[in-house]
């Protein structure tokens, strides 16, 4: 186990490695690996648990999900291990795939472009235009989820595509409760919200309470093209559904007792700003 990962972010750069199953048993190798395995670093208590639990509550609502688990190593830590999306389980053959910068053609010669080379907005009405109202639904729905477990760090390179046979989302990777991690952020999610990048979404800009509203979402959905009813049924079912089964995935979980709890209240207090789902601004005074 190191010591120290020394670049680690809630952005999921940490330490991986990879693991085949080669004589019936799991060994690190140094490519073609059908799992990644990733350690919590020492500076980051609980990330291994906590991706853990923050990917068995997508799978319980019925998001795409790889089959994931974790390892107990012989100095009694736990890894996270998560098989890989973008490769062949049996023939170890890479299947294409592109994240979302990639998509919008966007170089990765600065590491921060991740961050604030397109908005959410620009990626579904590109999903749009490509795949259709259902996948970028799909994709709303996952940063509603992303906000509402305190994974704020979904960036362009964690929103992926297939090409073949069809334009759609790969299953759901790096989704952790990275805010119990960090520092309180003017901006808790990690792009901006509309491509005018001096527009806010309604609630979140009139209350400057540092919290996002259903009705931002909804907002964000509607701008890029979705149909506000739809949006509106899909969020609320969404909603009601972490809801119920959040407080039981994360006690179940193997995080420390006072991290689950941090995690429950975390999640139980964005609930209480996202089951706000009809602010509308005011008209300004003429």
């Amino acid at each position: 186990m190191p010591k120290q990962t020394k670049g680690f972010s809630i952005s999921g750069v940490q330490m991986k490695c990879q693991m085949a199953i080669e004589g019936k048993k799991l060994k690190l190798v140094d490519n073609n690996g059908q799992f990644i395995m990733k350690p919590s670093p020492e500076e980051y208590a609980n990330v291994a648990e906590n991706e853990h639990a923050t990917l068995t509550l997508m799978d319980r609502i019925g998001f795409d999900v790889p089959p994931c688990g974790l390892l107990r190593l012989q100095d009694n830590h736990l890894v996270f291990i998560i098989r890989r999306y973008d490769r062949d389980f049996e023939t170890g053959a890479k299947v294409h795939q592109e994240d979302a910068m990639q998509a919008l053609g966007i170089t990765n010669e600065d590491s921060s472009n991740k961050y604030t080379s397109a908005s959410y907005e620009e990626v579904l009405k590109m999903v749009i235009e490509e795949a259709g109202m259902a996948v970028a639904m799909e994709l709303l729905l996952r940063l509603v989820f992303s906000y509402a477990v305190g994974n704020d760090d979904h960036h362009l390179k964690n929103i992926s595509f297939y090409h073949d046979p069809m334009f759609r989302l790969t299953p759901c990777y790096d989704v952790l409760a990275s805010s119990l991690y960090s520092s309180p952020s003017e901006n808790p999610l990690a792009l901006p919200f509309f491509a005018d990048r001096e527009a806010l979404p309604s609630y979140y800009g009139d209350m400057g309470n540092g919290f996002y509203a259903g009705s931002d979402f909804i907002e964000l959905g509607v701008r890029a093209g979705l149909l506000e009813p739809a949006v509106r049924k899909r969020v609320s079912a969404l909603l009601k559904k972490v809801a119920k089964l959040a407080p039981a995935a994360i006690h179940d979980s193997y995080m420390l007792d006072e991290m689950k709890e941090k995690h429950v209240n975390l999640v139980h207090q964005r609930l209480t700003f996202l089951d706000v789902l009809d602010y509308k601004s005011e008209p300004a005074e003429s």
